[in-house]
C-alpha cells in the first residue's frame, strides 16, 4: 500500500507539474498575443498620432493662409481705396485745367475782339474806314483803301490813311504784347497775340490773255547793215501765269504795307511775342482765299476779295494757373 500510495502521489505531483506548463504555455502565448495586439495598437496610436499632426498642421497652414489671405485682401482694399481717391484728384485736376484752359481761350479770344473792336473804333474815328471778322481775328483793309486794281504800289493819296493806320497800332498793340510801353493799358492789356500778319489776297480774276511781244534782240556789231532780227513768237499769258502773277501781286501789296508801317513807325519794329520773336509779319495768298460771301464772278465780288487783311494770331501761352495744374497733372502721373 506503501508503494501504491507512492505511485500515486508521482502521478498526482506530475498532472499537477504538467497543468502548471499547460498554464505557463497558455500564458506565455496569452502574453505574446497581448505583446502583437500592444504592438499594433501601439503602431495605431502612432499612425493617428501622425494624422493628428498632420492634420494640425494642415488646419495651422490653412488659418496662415486665411490670415494671409485676409492680410492681402485688406492690403487690396487698402490699395484699392487709395488709387480711388487718387483717380478721384487726377480726374478733378483734368476737369480744373480743362476749366482753364478754356477760360484761357475765352478770356484770350474776348481780349482779342476787344483789341479789334479798339482798332476799328479808333481808325473810324479818324476817317479810316475797316471792318473786322472778330472769330477770325482779322482787320479787313479794303482794295480801294491803299492800292489800285492790278496795283501793287501805295497811291500817294492814300499814304495819309496808312499812316493813321500805323499810328493806331503803335499805341494799341503795346497793351497785347511784350516790349512796348504799357503805362496807358491799365488792368486790361495781356501779352496775348502771337504774331500781327499783313496779308495780301487778290481776286480770281485771271489776267486777260494778253499778246505780249518778246524783246528783239539789238544787232551786235558789224550786223548793222544786215537784215533785222525778226521777232520771236509772241507768248500769250495762260491760267498759270496768272495764278503766278496774283500770288506775286498779293505778296508785294503786303511787303509794301509791311514795310510802310514799320517805317512810319518805328516802335513797331520793337514789339514782341511770348517767345520774344517779332511781332510784325507777311504773307501772300493770292487768289487761293476767297472769302465766303464773296465766290462768285462779279465785279462787286472781286472787289471784296481784293484786299489787305491784318491777322491777329492769339499766342499758344497758358496761363499760370494752367502751368499749375499741369505740373500737378504730371506728378500725379509720375506717382500712378
Amino acid at each position: 500500500m506503501d508503494t501504491a500510495e507512492e505511485g500515486g502521489g508521482e502521478g498526482y505531483f506530475a498532472s499537477v507539474s504538467d497543468m502548471m506548463v499547460g498554464i505557463l504555455f497558455i500564458f506565455l502565448l496569452l502574453l505574446t498575443v497581448f505583446a502583437l495586439n500592444f504592438r499594433d495598437a501601439e503602431q495605431e496610436q502612432k499612425a493617428k498620432l501622425v494624422d493628428l499632426i498632420e492634420a494640425e498642421k494642415r488646419a495651422t497652414a490653412e488659418k496662415n493662409r486665411a490670415n494671409e489671405a485676409e492680410q492681402n485682401a485688406r492690403r487690396e482694399a487698402a490699395l484699392a481705396a487709395a488709387s480711388k481717391a487718387e483717380n478721384a484728384r487726377f480726374r478733378s485736376l483734368l476737369f480744373d485745367a480743362v476749366a482753364q484752359l478754356e477760360k484761357d481761350i475765352r478770356d484770350r479770344e474776348a481780349a482779342r475782339g476787344q483789341l479789334l473792336v479798339s482798332l476799328q473804333q479808333s481808325l473810324s474815328n479818324k476817317g479810316v474806314s475797316v471792318s473786322i471778322d472778330p472769330t477770325s481775328g482779322i482787320l479787313r483793309l479794303p482794295e480801294d483803301l491803299l492800292f489800285k486794281t492790278g496795283d501793287s504800289t501805295i497811291g500817294k493819296e492814300n499814304f495819309p490813311k496808312l499812316q493813321t493806320l500805323a499810328a493806331v497800332l503803335a499805341s494799341t498793340l503795346p497793351c497785347y504784347v511784350h516790349g512796348g510801353d504799357v503805362s496807358g493799358c491799365g488792368n486790361s492789356g495781356a501779352p496775348i497775340l502771337e504774331t500781327v500778319l499783313v496779308e495780301g489776297h487778290t481776286d480770281r480774276q485771271a489776267y486777260k490773255s494778253t499778246v505780249l511781244p518778246s524783246a528783239t534782240p539789238a544787232p551786235t556789231e558789224g550786223s548793222l547793215s544786215a537784215k533785222p532780227v525778226p521777232p520771236s513768237p509772241a507768248r500769250v499769258i495762260v491760267a498759270k501765269d496768272s495764278e503766278l502773277r496774283n500770288d506775286r501781286l498779293s505778296t508785294d501789296r503786303a511787303l509794301n504795307v509791311f514795310k510802310e508801317l514799320r517805317q512810319v513807325q518805328p516802335s513797331l519794329d520793337i514789339l514782341r511775342n511770348s517767345d520774344h520773336q517779332p511781332l510784325l509779319g507777311f504773307s501772300g495768298y493770292g487768289q487761293r482765299r476767297p472769302l465766303p460771301d464773296a465766290l462768285g464772278s462779279s465785279q462787286a465780288e472781286f472787289k471784296k476779295n481784293r484786299r489787305i487783311d491784318l491777322r491777329f494770331v492769339l499766342s499758344s501761352r497758358s496761363s499760370d494757373e494752367l502751368m499749375r495744374l499741369r505740373e500737378q497733372i504730371q506728378q500725379a502721373l509720375s506717382g500712378q
